[in-house]
This record gives C-alpha cells, sequence and structure tokens, in this order.
C-alpha cells in the first residue's frame, strides 16, 4: 500500500515546493526593495556530481563450483535442487537479489545435506564443508550486491522525481521519506543477520523493500531538495546583506511600514514556510547519514573506502554545506531585525 501511494505521489511534488522557495525570495526582495539579479556573485551550489552507480559498487563474486559426478551424487538432497538452480543459466543470469536467495537456500540445506553424506560418501561430504566454508567467506559480498549492485539501488539515486514534499499535513506527505526508513531499517538488519551467519528472511519481503527503493529515489530526492534550500539561504543572505549595507530600515531604531511587511514576511515565510521544511529535510538528511555508516560497517573490504568517500563523504559534505548557508541566513535576519527591534522576543 505505501509503495503505490508513493508512486502516486511522486508526480508534480517537486513544482510547489520550488515554487514555495521563489515566493519566499519574490517577497523577500520586495519587503527589503532589493531586486534579486540572476547571477548575484555568490557562490551558489554547482550541479551534484553523481554518486557512485551500481557498477562502480558491485564486487566480483568468487567462482565456485561442483563437478557433475559430484552433483549426480546430490540428487538425494535438496542441495542438489539449490545448485542445480545456481549453476543454469537463469541461476547466472540471474538479478542480484535472485541469486542472494540461491546463497540463502544452498546455506541452509547444504548442513543437513553433509550430514548425510558424512555416512555415505565422506569426501564429497568435505568438498561440500569447504565450498560452504568459501560461501560463508563470501555472504556479504553476496549481500553486497543483491542490494547495491542492483537496478533498485540505482534508482534511490535518481534526481528525476524532484524535491521532497514539503508539508506534513497529509500521510501522502511523509510517505517518500517513511519508505526510505523502512528500506534502510530493513537492509541493515538484514546485513547485521548476514553478517552473524542467520540466513533466514523472506524473499518477498525483501524485493518489496527494493521496489520500494525504486519507487521513491530518496536519496536524489534528498540531494536536490538540500541543495535548493542551500541555495535559497545563499540568495535570502545576499538580498538581506544587500539592504544592511545601503540605508537603514528602521531610521533612528523607529519601526516604519516598510518594517512591518519585512517582519510579516519574516514569521509567515520564512518561520512558517522556509525553516520548517529545511528542519524536515535536514532530519531526514541526518537519518540517511547514519544509515549510510551503518552500511559502511557491512561493506566488503574491497568496496567500503568507495562508499565512505563516494557517498558517506559527499552526503556528509553537502549537508554542512547547507547548514553553513542557513546559519548565515538566520545571521543577516538576526541583524536586519535586531535594527528595528523585531527579534522575536524582543516586543
Amino acid at each position: 500500500m505505501l509503495l503505490l501511494l508513493v508512486a502516486a505521489m511522486l508526480s508534480g511534488c517537486s513544482t510547489g515546493e520550488q515554487a514555495a522557495l521563489d515566493d519566499y525570495l519574490e517577497r523577500l526582495g520586495r519587503a527589503l526593495q532589493v531586486e534579486l539579479p540572476e547571477s548575484d556573485g555568490e557562490e551558489l551550489p554547482a550541479a551534484l556530481t553523481d554518486l557512485p552507480g551500481r557498477r562502480q559498487l558491485s564486487v566480483s563474486e568468487p567462482e565456485l563450483s561442483i563437478n557433475l559426478l559430484d552433483f549426480l551424487s546430490l540428487s538425494s538432497c535438496e542441495l542438489g535442487r539449490v545448485l542445480g538452480a545456481n549453476n543454469s543459466s537463469l541461476g547466472k543470469l540471474a538479478a542480484p537479489s535472485q541469486r542472494l536467495h540461491l546463497q540463502r537456500d544452498l546455506m541452509l540445506s547444504a548442513p543437513e545435506c553433509i550430514d548425510v553424506l558424512d555416512d555415505s560418501d565422506p569426501e564429497l561430504a568435505d568438498k561440500l564443508r569447504r565450498l560452504l566454508q568459501q560461501k560463508y567467506d563470501a555472504r556479504m559480498t553476496y549481500w553486497w550486491n543483491a542490494w547495491f549492485s542492483s537496478e533498485e539501488w540505482q534508482a534511490f539515486l535518481s534526481q528525476s522525481e524532484g524535491l521532497l514534499p514539503a508539508g506534513d499535513r497529509s500521510p501522502q506527505d511523509g510517505a517518500t521519506t517513511l519508505a526510505a526508513t523502512q528500506v534502510f531499517d530493513y537492509l541493515v538488519q538484514q546485513g547485521r543477520q548476514w553478517q552473524s551467519g542467520d540466513w533466514q528472511y523472506d524473499s518477498g519481503v525483501m524485493e518489496a523493500h527494493q521496489q520500494q527503493m525504486l519507487a521513491t529515489a530518496a536519496i536524489g530526492r534528498w540531494r536536490l531538495t538540500n541543495r535548493a534550500l542551500m541555495e535559497a539561504s545563499i540568495r535570502g543572505a545576499w538580498l538581506l546583506e544587500q539592504r544592511l549595507g545601503d540605508r537603514p530600515l528602521c531610521p533612528a531604531g523607529r519601526l516604519t511600514p516598510q518594517a512591518e511587511i519585512l517582519q510579516n514576511v519574516f514569521h509567515k515565510y520564512y518561520a512558517g514556510v522556509l525553516q520548517p521544511y529545511l528542519s524536515k529535510t535536514d532530519r531526514f538528511g541526518a537519518q540517511l547519514i547514519d544509515y549510510l555508516n551503518a552500511i559502511s560497517l557491512l561493506a566488503p573490504r574491497s568496496v567500503v573506502g568507495d562508499w565512505q568517500r563516494g557517498v558517506v563523504a559527499t552526503l556528509e559534505a553537502e549537508r554542512a554545506a547547507m547548514l553553513k548557508a542557513h546559519r548565515g541566513h538566520v545571521t543577516k535576519w538576526q541583524d536586519i531585525l535586531a535594527q528595528c527591534a523585531m527579534m522575536p522576543g524582543s516586543q
């Protein structure tokens, strides 16, 4: 149900949110009697860099096989069916998540088969033990590829769906962020289970969570929203700075009609629109980064550096840049409101 809700709400969200940010800047400029140029000379955020996609994050899986005669000896074991599916042309071309399901089935069925073979074919039992150990050693590679070499991960990064919704007035407004946190909760829990050698999970539940990744584009949407808020903060601070450096808004500290208009913009459009949107977006960004750091502890050694540098550090830097711009914006508001004794709590 949540998946359908997310898909239905994706179209149209971005336009309204960007329009609200543009409206704030237009109203601020009119209240300050300062025109915002197309290029204001400040360093606005550049285009977002690409995060490592599924091909960059894919990890080579070990080539493990069993010869035909040994395979035929397993025909009475459930393991024989699993190995047959794993080594078939369909198994080799399966999607990453499907390959994980096959590895799970192998890890669950192998011990019972080995117990049977200990009496009838000890040599084959030893071969299977070695195969099982190799599979165990590679367990996090299989898990990693199931998520991060998938098309679903690529879609999770997509910037084609626009900004996150600003409101909290309905379940639809929070559907994207809720779906994303559910995905990460499941993903991290499953990874920790695999790390500990617990193979049990429901294939359908995992596939449903991957569909949520496909539908939400949550990381890409957060990055776009974070950037839009950073740009609004930079432009808003520039407008305020221009008026602060020009004629005073309140000569001799006396409140003027223009100052009252600005005060209305502050309460209704900064405190009432931009600030709540920024806070909501930043809370989600902090959650994302916490999850991504948790995933670092589950990553195969060969890819953990690329993950930390290419994914975690990139999002941390983007979030820090937005918060820095926001602090500058707040400071300029404080300066101009103080001129007219309009700081909240001063009246």
